[in-house]
């Protein structure tokens, strides 16, 4: 009697004896808690994955659990998770800027967009321009005709040096041609509240920190930054529809380690998909001014790409000097 289909049946045996050493972590992930750690302060950007948290918890079948990680600007948690193992249980939950712009500003960053695989973008929110309820600019028109009357007079408040509500106030100046005088403030409620104050006189925000004022009759929205106009602010023009070619939407998604499993990522892509699509998070979203936008994996490497891109080409100008190489 012949053996080889004996030999065959062993090495079947063996082939499938090596896949079970394999496969269970794969197979039964996630079988621990899950940790997403947000590169920022408490109280901001991290309640949007915290919104996420019961919801993806349950679809998961483990405990999700947000970990602020804030400094450096973002590269302390970014470079948090890309140290981390790369097996799901270290997720990072940042905007797309933080690897598409701050590696091309801040000196010896040790990580790029290449290190992390995108799972899932979680919201998009375009930028409103606003200014004080009483200036004497009422429309986009004329704060620009008032802004290339007196260069230099129009003092624009950000959240910090180099943060995302500066570089696109100074990106929208050389769209505008128009030169106003930068002042940072640790945060962008602080700098609503200096132009509220009348410390400042302009303001580059997300909805969130400007629509609760705006509603409370302290600011105006002269435009947003969308490709359409924003649903919190219907009144306000885009940028676009007066001539100016600058859109901006804050974008905020989930990204994994490069070397993460396929399989797992998966499984991440699918569960957080299934949220963001829900009316629950996007009702939850709108309470805060904050649009849910899912973009899928490719979509949200396509999006961080494309922001590269654009500053890469937008910091060649002698404006961004003073914030290069910080």
């Amino acid at each position: 009697m012949s053996t080889f289909p004996t030999t065959k049946l062993w090495a079947a045996i063996a082939a499938a004896a090596s896949l079970t050493l394999v496969s269970p972590s794969l197979a039964e992930y996630p079988d621990r808690p899950i940790r997403v750690v947000v590169p920022y302060g408490p109280g901001g950007v991290d309640l949007q994955m915290r919104a996420m948290v019961p919801a993806l918890s349950k679809l998961l079948g483990q405990q999700v659990f947000v970990e602020n990680r804030d400094g450096g600007g973002a590269t302390i948690g970014t470079m948090a998770v890309k140290n981390a193992p790369a097996d799901g249980y270290t997720l990072l939950f940042t905007g797309t800027s933080a690897l598409a712009v701050v590696p091309q500003m801040v000196k010896d960053v040790a990580y790029s967009a290449d290190d992390f695989s995108p799972i899932g973008n979680v919201t998009g929110t375009p930028l409103a321009i606003a200014v004080r309820a009483n200036a004497p600019y009422r429309t986009l028109e004329e704060l620009l005709a008032f802004a290339k009357a007196n260069p230099g007079k129009i003092n624009m408040g950000s959240s910090g040096s180099g943060t995302t509500t500066h570089m696109v106030g100074e990106a929208f100046q050389m769209e505008a041609g128009v030169e106003f005088t930068h002042i940072p403030y640790k945060g962008v409620g602080a700098a609503v509240q200096a132009v509220m104050g009348g410390f400042a006189d302009i303001v580059f925000g997300v909805p969130g920190a400007i629509a609760p004022q705006e509603r409370a009759g302290k600011l105006r929205v002269l435009a947003t930054m969308g490709p359409q106009r924003n649903n919190f602010f219907p009144d306000a023009p885009t940028l676009v529809e007066k001539g100016i070619d600058k859109t901006e939407v804050t974008k905020f998604g989930l990204f994994a380690p490069r070397a993460t499993p396929a399989a797992v990522q998966q499984k991440l892509v699918r569960a957080v998909e299934q949220v963001v699509r829900s009316q629950e998070f996007d009702d939850t979203m709108r309470k805060g001014y904050t649009n849910a936008l899912y973009l899928s994996p490719d979509e949200l490497a396509a999006a961080v790409k494309e922001e590269y891109d654009y500053w890469k080409k937008m910091l060649q100008s002698p404006r961004f000097d003073s914030v290069m190489n910080r």
